[in-house]
C-alpha cells in the first residue's frame, strides 16, 4: 500500500468500453503496484475493477472527498440543509462550479459520511480508504468566491467554542466591526477555530463513533491535506483552508498522511519535478512530531495542456520525494500525462494458451490495432485481431504446446487520441517491435 502509486478515475472515458482485467493490466504494465481509485459516488465503486487490480498484484486506495462531492445522486433527503454558505452565498449569489462544499461541522453530514465510507468499502473489497481534500475554502482566501463556511453549524459551533464574541467575523465590509481590518483579534480566533474543527472533522470520521476505526477495522487509513511551494506557503495553507498536516497526523493518527500539491503549484507550466523540495516545511515538522506516519505527496501531470509531464519528469519527482523521507507518490490522473501524447505504445507482456495469444501494451489502442495483419507470429497465423483497452487478443491459426517459443512481431500499432484529456495531437504509433512467449 505504499510507494509509487497514481490515481484513477474510472469516470473518464478513457477506462469506459473496456474490461476492467486491461485497466489493471495497463497499470502493471507501467510499473505501478498501487492505485488511489478516485470515487464520487458509492454506486460508481466498482469490485469487478478492485477485483482485476488485486489480480494483478495492485494494492488499492479508496479515494473519497471530504468537504464536498461532484454528485448530490446519493445524498439522502435533506442534505440541502448540510450545504457550506460561501462568500457567493453572503452575497446573496449562487456559486454553480460543479462542486457541492459540505459543512465539516453540520453533525448530519459527518454521521452520513461515517456510513457512506463504511459501505463503499464494504461494497468494494478496497484495501485502504483515504479522505482527499477536507479543506476549509479556499485559496486565495477571504477574497474567494469559494470561503467559507458561515452556516448556522458553524455559528453554533463557534459561539460554543468562544463565548462572548457577538458572531463569526464579516469578510464583505471592511467598515464593519468585525471585519478582519477592524477586529484582527476575532479574525484570529476564527482562524484557529477553521484549523481545530478541520482536524476535529478528520478525527471524528477516523475515530469517533461510527467512525472508520470502528466500523471497518483493520482498514489502512489516509488522511489529506495541502502543500504549497511559495515562501508563505505553510502560512498560506493554515490561514487559507485552515490545514494543519503535523496538527491532522498527531491528532488523527492515519496510516498514511498525503500531501497535495496545492493548486498554484498544480498548473504551472514551468513546474520543475523538484518543486516538491519547498514543500520541506510541511514535512519536517509533521515527521517530527509523527516519525511512525509514512508521508504521500501528490502531482498532478496533466489537468491542463501547460503541464503535461512525461516520464523523465514522473521519475524525478519521485525520486525527489524519496530524498524528503515520503515513502509514497500517487500521480494525478494515470490517463492525463505529457507521455499519453508523446510515447507510443509498447508491448509489456505476452502470454501464450493454446491459440489464444494475449499482448498487453502500455496504453490503450487505436481500432486499427485490431487488424490481424499487423501481427507476425513465428510458423503461425492469426486468423484474428480484438483490442479491449491496451491488450490485444489474437487468435492463432494453430495452438501451441506448453513450452513451446514463439517470435511475434507487431507493426504500425496506434494508440487512441480520442480517449485522451485532450484531443490536440495525433495518434502515437508503435512502428514494430518484437517479443518472445512461451506456450503455457
Amino acid at each position: 500500500m505504499l510507494g509509487p502509486s497514481v490515481q484513477v478515475d474510472p469516470a473518464f472515458g478513457y477506462y469506459k468500453d473496456r474490461s476492467p482485467e486491461s485497466i489493471a493490466a495497463e497499470i502493471r504494465a507501467n510499473g505501478y503496484r498501487v492505485v488511489h481509485y478516485v470515487v464520487t459516488s458509492a454506486d460508481k465503486a466498482d469490485p469487478r475493477l478492485v477485483e482485476a487490480f488485486h489480480r494483478q498484484g495492485i494494492g488499492v486506495w479508496c479515494l473519497v472527498f471530504g468537504n464536498g462531492c461532484y454528485t448530490t445522486a446519493d445524498l439522502p433527503a435533506g442534505w440541502e440543509a448540510w450545504k457550506m454558505v460561501t462568500r457567493t452565498d453572503l452575497q446573496g449569489k449562487a456559486l454553480n462550479d460543479g462542486y457541492t462544499r459540505l459543512c465539516l461541522n453540520n453533525a448530519d453530514y459527518r454521521c452520513w459520511k461515517k456510513a457512506n465510507m463504511a459501505a463503499i468499502l464494504a461494497r468494494g473489497g478496497f484495501d485502504g480508504l483515504e479522505i482527499a481534500e477536507p479543506h476549509w475554502p479556499e485559496y486565495p482566501g477571504k477574497e474567494s468566491p469559494a470561503y467559507a463556511c458561515f452556516c448556522g453549524a458553524c455559528k453554533a459551533e463557534f459561539a460554543k467554542r468562544i463565548p462572548g464574541e457577538a458572531g463569526l467575523p464579516d469578510i464583505l465590509d471592511a467598515a464593519s466591526p468585525r471585519s478582519p481590518e477592524r477586529d484582527p483579534g476575532l479574525w484570529r480566533k476564527w482562524l484557529e477555530f477553521r484549523r481545530d474543527t478541520l482536524t476535529g472533522f478528520l478525527d471524528d470520521l477516523v475515530n469517533g463513533p461510527g467512525g472508520l476505526r470502528a466500523s471497518s477495522p483493520g482498514v489502512p487509513v489516509c488522511t489529506w491535506t495541502l502543500a504549497l511551494a511559495q515562501p508563505d506557503g505553510l502560512r498560506r495553507v493554515l490561514e487559507d483552508s485552515g490545514e494543519d498536516a503535523a496538527l491532522v497526523a498527531r491528532t488523527v493518527r492515519p496510516d498514511l498522511h498525503g500531501l497535495q500539491t496545492h493548486w498554484p503549484d498544480w498548473i504551472r507550466g514551468d513546474l520543475p519535478p523538484d518543486y516538491v523540495r519547498a514543500y520541506k516545511p510541511f514535512i519536517d515538522p509533521l515527521l517530527a512530531q509523527s516519525p511512525r506516519i509514512p508521508v504521500l505527496i501528490q502531482a498532478d501531470i496533466g489537468s491542463q495542456k501547460q503541464n503535461r509531464w512525461d516520464w523523465t519528469w514522473v521519475r524525478r519527482f519521485e525520486a525527489e520525494c524519496e530524498k524528503l523521507g515520503a515513502r509514497s507518490t500517487t500521480l494525478y490522473e494515470y490517463f492525463i500525462g505529457g507521455y499519453m501524447y508523446s510515447d507510443p505504445p509498447r508491448i509489456a507482456a505476452a502470454t501464450l494458451n493454446g491459440n489464444a495469444l494475449t499482448l498487453s501494451f502500455t496504453k490503450r489502442l487505436g481500432a486499427d490495432a485490431a487488424q490481424a495483419s499487423r501481427y507476425k507470429v513465428e510458423g503461425r497465423q492469426p486468423a484474428s485481431a480484438r483490442v479491449d483497452g491496451s491488450l490485444v487478443i489474437l487468435t492463432l491459426d494453430r495452438a501451441a504446446k506448453p513450452g513451446k517459443r514463439l517470435r511475434v512481431t507487431a507493426r504500425n500499432i496506434p494508440d487512441d487520441p480520442g480517449r485522451r484529456l485532450y484531443d490536440d495531437k495525433p495518434a502515437a504509433v508503435l512502428e514494430e517491435q518484437s517479443v518472445t512467449v512461451v506456450g503455457r
